[in-house]
Formats: structure tokens, C-alpha cells, sequence
């Protein structure tokens, strides 16, 4: 059998086991979702900065572009506000931190912002209508009723894990395939149980302990520069220790 025969080219209906990773604040393109994805990969377009009415539109451009597989990503939390507010106390300590940075720039400082709704309920809505073969998310997991729907429409769904314990609430909640996030990958830290600062496992070591624990295939995400750059002090830390 082929290298590139496996349970994700199979589940996503793509030639070879490669996804590209969805670029958020509109930073992702139909051009390059449509070139992956004609190229036997997975496209994948980033909308968590869309209304529901853009992704509509953006995903009639990628259908005009390809007729193979692609992926739409959101975020299932777009803020650490509770309640899409922030405490007067938590605000005025951030004016103070931030203050002597915008004085120095001549900059005024931004008033308390009005509480807002979380987009991901209406832009999910937008998803589920539109029937891509791939939808993926961050920053949590969806609810039972969506994932189910998502299953009843064939649609793939794929939700990031920066941990173990993460990896296994999204397959006990019943999502398809899993992205293992190491502390090297490109682009957000989309922890969700626990803080980013503690949700630091290796990309090696976590896709290691998600294939001991689980069934469903797992995809590693990209090494970005950043994470190349971070990774040397690291290398050097245990050299220094030895």
C-alpha cells in the first residue's frame, strides 16, 4: 500500500495526506484552498473574521474553483471574556500595564468595550447549510446537537488538541479526526481546557501519547519559524543541564 494511503485520505476522500492549515483574519485565500485541494491535498479556508453571509459567499468561490474536498475553519470560543465582558477591576489594571506604551506613542487609551456575542453560533449555522466535506475548529469543541448534525450532513469534523486530556474530550465527544498542536506549530495556541502557558507538550511527544490513547486518526500540525526559533533556547537549556 502506498504511503499516502491511510484512514484521514480515505475519511476526507484526498489523495495524499496533507492539509493546509486555515488562515484566519482573512488571510486565507480561495487561490490557495482551490490549489491544495486540486493538487490531491486538503484546502482550508480560515472564517472565524466572517459573517455568515461572507462565508456563504466565500465558499460559492471556492465551488467555482474545485470541485475536490476542502476544509472551513472557525473558532468555537472567539474570546476569553466571560459572558463577552470584562470586570471594571480586570480592565483599569490593563489601562495601567498598557498606559506608559500608549503615552510614549501619543496614543489615547481605548474606553471599556460594550459586551458582544460570541459570531460562532450564527457562522456555524452558515457551515452546516453549506455541506463542506471538511469543518474544522479551535478553542473548544462544539455542541453534541452540531456534531451530530455535522455527522447526519457527512461532514468531517477535526478539532485541534494541544494536550492529551484535550485530544481525548474531543474524541469522547465524538469528533472525527484530531489536529495534535505541539508547542512548535504555527499560528494559535488553541487550548481550551487548561491556559496556553501550561498546554506546552512537544508536537513528537503528544502525537506519541494521542495514538497510545486513541482511535481516530491524528494529524500533526506544521512547525512554524517561531517554534524553530523557540525550540533552540530549549536545546540549549538541557545541554547546559547535562
Amino acid at each position: 500500500m502506498a504511503w499516502y494511503n491511510n484512514k484521514a485520505t480515505k475519511l476526507l476522500n484526498i489523495q495524499y495526506p496533507i492539509l493546509q492549515g486555515p488562515f484566519g483574519g482573512n488571510l486565507s485565500s480561495v487561490e490557495l484552498v482551490a490549489t491544495v485541494s486540486n493538487a490531491g491535498g486538503l484546502g482550508g479556508y480560515g472564517a472565524y473574521t466572517l459573517s455568515s453571509q461572507e462565508i456563504v459567499e466565500v465558499d460559492k468561490q471556492i465551488k467555482a474553483a474545485t470541485g475536490r474536498p476542502y476544509n472551513l475553519n472557525l473558532w468555537v470560543s472567539d474570546s476569553d471574556a466571560i459572558d463577552g465582558t470584562v470586570p471594571d477591576q480586570q480592565f483599569e489594571l490593563a489601562r495601567q500595564l498598557f498606559k506608559p506604551y500608549f503615552e510614549e506613542a501619543g496614543i489615547a487609551l481605548p474606553e471599556k468595550p460594550a459586551p458582544f456575542k460570541s459570531r460562532f453560533e450564527n457562522q456555524v449555522q452558515a457551515v452546516l447549510d453549506i455541506r463542506p466535506k471538511v469543518f474544522s475548529f479551535m478553542f473548544g469543541v462544539p455542541s453534541a446537537e452540531i456534531l451530530q448534525q455535522c455527522g447526519r450532513l457527512g461532514i468531517v469534523t477535526v478539532g485541534a488538541a494541544t494536550t492529551l486530556d484535550e485530544a481525548i474530550f474531543l474524541e469522547n465527544a465524538g469528533v472525527d479526526m484530531i489536529i495534535a498542536s505541539g508547542f512548535e506549530a504555527g499560528g494559535h495556541r488553541p487550548s481550551f481546557l487548561q491556559s496556553a502557558e501550561v498546554s506546552v507538550t512537544g508536537t513528537f511527544v503528544l502525537l506519541q501519547l494521542i495514538k497510545e490513547k486513541l482511535k481516530i486518526p491524528v494529524i500533526a500540525a506544521g512547525v512554524s519559524q517561531m517554534g524553530r526559533a523557540f525550540r533552540q533556547p530549549l536545546r540549549l537549556a538541557r545541554m547546559l543541564r547535562k
